[in-house]
């Protein structure tokens, strides 16, 4: 390995090459957070090999190194270069909290804000019972508002694998979750907070698709809850961290979400206590809302997707005139020839619910170009509704009318009920509790399944089958695959969040079955009817 001192000699190859516009440091992935292994010569002619999703990283050729890459800004690339974009990154350096603890501890960001406070005006709906504020979405675009810095609370919680926060004013959402093996936010994060077209009631309501995961109630289309200030309470544990959020506005219907985290596991728990304090019925809607854009872009690729365990979704609303219309059912994910699960295959913006209802206890949504997504763990027979949406990708919506930088999310859904016309009925004084179990998941290549232990990814490559395997937390142990015929491969393995494995199957015949035991005799992990 060289030296972080060394004069690295780049190699010659049939690759495009570009020129050092200074001397460069060369590291051994795609972020500055990786170290620095030599530099190259100003003016130096580099071959370059590929370009990370970001397109902020390249990957040169050099004597005695392997992982080699650059900053994009370092290098001239000659006219109509274009390099293919390498998904398969190597993870960053652990940097362990100490002793491998969760700390809970505050901090701030500034982002750059709209003015949108300034048109909202009180409002009582009468039929939820419910008091929120109505934006005026017309004297808002009369002023030629723009952007002013605003400091927003974060309460952070972070062990070894994620570091994820909750910004109490805008909601009480979980604002990040930064995945550390890979540094990257699986959430969409908004570099600004701007009211967009959208939300609940005939004219919108402002609604700021600030990102992350927001609680959206007690009416569809994101809800009136996102505008409010949040309460919270931190509740310190001796290994267990955690945060409730709560909407201190309401006296009919009472929400609060528990954000825990445990200190060697790369996911996050949500409770779910959800309380009618009024002496009547309230029918309402509730919808957990994740904006996403997994990977480093925080945007999407073509390659973004869905996967969904259901084979029929009905549509919510669409502006592709090819696809079912709004209220009809759409086959899943294979249409018409057309792979539904592909980002890249849609036209224009669609909404759909599993049909007719969430059939299993996952969901995921994965992008394969950044070899990155993110996993929701959840009781079905609670929580019934599974939505999905993005803008498209032929003709999307303009990311205009959201943010300023282009850059797009899609979303994951999950609500109480089936979907947006069917509302959750709560009796008077009667409280309803559920819980959940978000993750990231990086190195897989996808998902087809997915439990509270990890995900697991079964696909046909030349050589034959492939099983991938990410878990939540590091497992030693042996691990035997079965088929039809019996078991096809028996070994020990050693996998973690930022060492998933990879297994070949070149005789295996679907579906496989998988039961993983750890050597420290704690639960197995298995898996079957698996099909790639």
């Amino acid at each position: 390995m060289p030296t972080p001192t060394e004069t690295l000699t780049p190699t010659a190859t049939s690759s495009p090459s570009g020129h050092t516009f200074h001397e460069s440091e060369v590291r051994t992935g795609p972020a500055p957070t990786f170290p620095v292994i030599g530099v190259v010569a100003a003016d130096q002619e580099v071959p370059m090999e590929a370009i990370d999703p970001t397109g902020k990283w390249v990957k040169i050729t050099v004597t005695g190194a392997d992982q080699t890459w650059v900053a994009r800004s370092d290098l001239f690339f000659p006219e109509g270069v274009t390099l293919p974009v390498m998904t398969d990154l190597p993870f960053l350096p652990l940097l362990p909290t100490p002793d491998d603890s969760v700390r809970l501890y505050e901090t701030s960001i500034t982002i750059p804000t709209y003015p949108w406070k300034d048109f909202l005006k009180p409002v009582f709906d009468k039929e939820t019972q419910w008091d929120y504020t109505l934006f005026d979405q017309v004297a808002y675009d009369a002023s030629n508002p723009h952007p002013s810095p605003k400091n927003y609370k974060l309460i952070n919680l972070e062990n070894r694998w994620i570091h994820l926060n909750v910004m109490p004013e805008l909601g009480g959402r979980i604002y990040e979750l930064i995945f550390k093996p890979t540094g990257a936010d699986e959430f969409y994060k908004n570099l600004v907070i701007k009211p967009s077209p959208w939300g609940p009631g005939p004219h919108g309501n402002g609604w700021l698709a600030a990102g992350g995961l927001e609680w959206a109630l007690p009416v569809p289309e994101h809800g009136y809850a996102w505008s409010e200030e949040w309460g919270y309470i931190t509740l310190p544990g001796e290994k267990k961290q955690a945060v409730t959020v709560f909407d201190k506005h309401q006296n009919t219907v009472h929400l609060s979400v528990t954000v825990a985290l445990q200190p060697d596991k790369a996911g996050f728990d949500l409770h779910f206590n959800l309380k009618n304090r009024s002496k009547r019925v309230v029918a309402l809607s509730y919808w957990s809302n994740a904006m996403l854009a997994p990977g480093p872009a925080n945007t999407l690729s073509p390659d973004l997707s869905f996967f969904y365990p259901t084979d029929k979704v009905v549509v919510h609303s669409t502006g592709d005139k090819s696809l079912p219309k709004p209220g009809e059912i759409c086959s899943w994910p294979n249409y018409q020839g057309r792979d539904m699960n592909r980002l890249g295959n849609w036209h224009e913006w669609l909404g759909f619910f599993a049909f007719p209802q969430a059939q299993k206890d996952w969901a995921a949504v994965y992008d394969v170009a950044a070899n990155e997504g993110i996993v929701r763990i959840f009781p079905h027979t609670k929580v019934h509704g599974l939505k999905g949406f993005a803008f498209g990708w032929d003709n999307p919506i303009s990311p205009d009318k959201y943010t300023d930088d282009g850059s797009a999310y899609m979303e994951m859904q999950g609500g109480l009920a089936a979907n947006y016309d069917e509302q959750f009925p709560l009796a008077a004084g009667e409280e309803y509790d559920w819980d959940e179990f978000w993750y990231p998941v990086a190195g897989i290549h996808g998902v087809t399944q997915a439990d509270q232990h990890g995900a697991v990814n079964l696909r046909n490559e030349n050589d034959g089958l492939h099983l991938y395997l990410f878990s939540v937390s590091p497992i030693s142990g042996d691990i035997s695959i079965r088929d039809a015929s019996g078991v096809i491969y028996h070994a020990s393995i050693d996998i973690a969040p930022n060492s998933p494995a990879g297994i070949t199957l070149p005789k295996a015949q679907a579906p496989i079955s998988f039961s993983l035991h750890p050597a420290d005799g704690t639960v197995d992990w298995k898996m079957s009817g698996l099909t790639p």
